[in-house]
């Protein structure tokens, strides 16, 4: 007995049949992804900005203020600054709170309150910066560091906290930031 040997079809043996089983295989694709509703296609020119979303930063401030064992000031920043982020974060093994406000739709500044120490704060990530001056606001000593790759930041010591300021802004903004947070009170 031989055996008996099927060939395929000759439809089956060109590009045709890769196009059409693709074809096929994209269809059902779309119909299924289509009815989750997971998917939306808007060929329009994309918006600019959506609304800030805002958190409540002095509450939650207010919060780690009991929990953690060092000052945590919330300070009052100009009108329209939106504080729309608001976490803890670690440096020099220091557990730190971090608060972030948009300006304008287009501006970020964050302030950053630990108890690490000075030389810490100054490098508070794997970003290298230098520092490049030093600025008087609000009678307080602020050195400001830059790098390449990395934001500028404002950092200086109040003694029993210190502040650093990360600007996705101008100067101007950053002293604003930095004469508010110098001048707020620690939360009781």
């Amino acid at each position: 007995m031989t055996p008996v040997r099927i060939e395929k079809p000759r439809v089956f043996q060109s590009a045709k049949d890769v196009f059409l089983t693709l074809g096929v295989l994209l269809f059902a694709m779309f119909l299924v992804v289509g009815f989750t509703g997971m998917c939306s296609v808007d060929p329009g020119a994309p918006e600019a900005n959506g609304p800030v979303q805002e958190v409540d930063a002095r509450g939650i401030l207010t919060m780690d203020a009991r929990a953690l064992n060092f000052p945590i000031r919330y300070p009052d920043m100009p009108d329209g600054w939106v504080p729309n982020s608001q976490r803890r974060t670690t440096i020099g093994q220091e557990t730190s709170v971090v608060t972030g406000w948009v300006i304008d739709g287009d501006k970020f500044i964050s302030l950053t309150q630990t108890p690490a120490p000075m030389k810490k704060a100054e490098q508070p990530d794997d970003d290298y910066r230098e520092e490049i001056r030093t600025e008087d606001i609000a009678g307080q000593e602020w050195n400001v560091f830059e790098g390449d790759d990395a934001r500028p930041i404002w950092v200086t010591d109040l003694g029993d906290v210190r502040l650093i300021i990360e600007a996705m802004a101008t100067d101007d903004l950053a002293r604003q930031a930095a004469e508010a947070s110098v001048k707020a009170e620690p939360i009781s």
